[in-house]
């Protein structure tokens, strides 16, 4: 199975090249520059990589990585979502970008593409409720445009996910396919949240809630990215048209 990963020098991207090549994908790494990529990969693992540059938000530019190269996937981390209410970012270009090439390039080959962007964990619908996080924690609002065009298309058309860590830590800084495979992972609400008596009370029991759970969700890089390796490498339909949660019993250390 072929992956074209876009965002490959970004801090996720990096460490998503190893692990797809750990779970024996192939990898076409779409980046502005190949000489950046190979600056922060060993040879040994930039040599069996195919490396693509291009714009993340040309749609032409997309489409042609995916059907050049005969991609199964794809997976975007390229572009950072603004974090306060009042700021902006490309992101939302990016993700629609990614999205209308994806769909495109599934027409093409008469299969939908499967396809994994990065949310943040304000996507995740509070447990017991039907609002999501960024409702009691208001930052990077953007992803709620990225989630809002998701939901508009239907796995018959793009196979998609939406990962939705919170906070992302290296656990080193050398790269390298394996990783513990510890996540614990679920949809639409997060794994292991916890409920506590103040939920009751009324209009702030919910953001005190989110408050007390938000500071134990931190997750390494390189779990994420083994996590998404392994699904595509499954070709798994679990999480397709779905928010994915992500949680460390060890929160994020070695």
């Amino acid at each position: 199975m072929k992956v074209l990963i876009l965002g490959a020098t970004g801090n996720l991207g990096v460490r998503l090249i190893p692990a797809m090549l750990s779970h024996n994908l192939s990898v076409i790494a779409f980046v502005r520059s190949s000489s950046k990529l190979s600056s922060l990969l060993p040879p040994a693992i930039f040599e069996q990589v195919t490396v693509v540059e291009g714009n993340a938000k040309s749609v032409d530019s997309v489409k042609n990585a995916i059907l050049d190269h005969d991609c199964d996937a794809v997976v975007n981390t390229a572009g950072l979502a603004a974090m306060m209410p009042w700021n902006s970012s490309d992101l939302p270009e990016i993700v629609r970008t990614v999205v209308r090439a994806a769909k495109e390039a599934g027409e093409v080959r008469h299969k939908p593409l499967r396809l994994w962007l990065l949310g943040g964990m304000g996507l995740m619908d509070v447990p017991g409720t039907k609002s999501m996080i960024v409702r009691y924690m208001p930052i990077f609002r953007e992803h709620i445009e990225d989630l809002a065009l998701l939901n508009t298309i239907p796995a018959t058309v793009v196979r998609w996910s939406i990962l939705c860590p919170a906070y992302m830590i290296p656990r080193s800084t050398e790269l390298k396919g394996a990783s513990s495979g510890r996540l614990a992972t679920s949809a639409t609400v997060p794994p292991h949240w916890n409920d506590f008596w103040f939920r009751r009370l009324p209009v702030v029991g919910p953001f005190f809630v989110v408050l007390a759970n938000a500071s134990k969700y931190t997750t390494t890089l390189e779990d994420n990215a083994d996590f998404i390796a392994n699904d595509v490498a499954a070709d798994s339909d679990e999480y397709v048209c779905k928010k994915v949660g992500v949680f460390d019993p060890a929160g994020g250390k070695a």
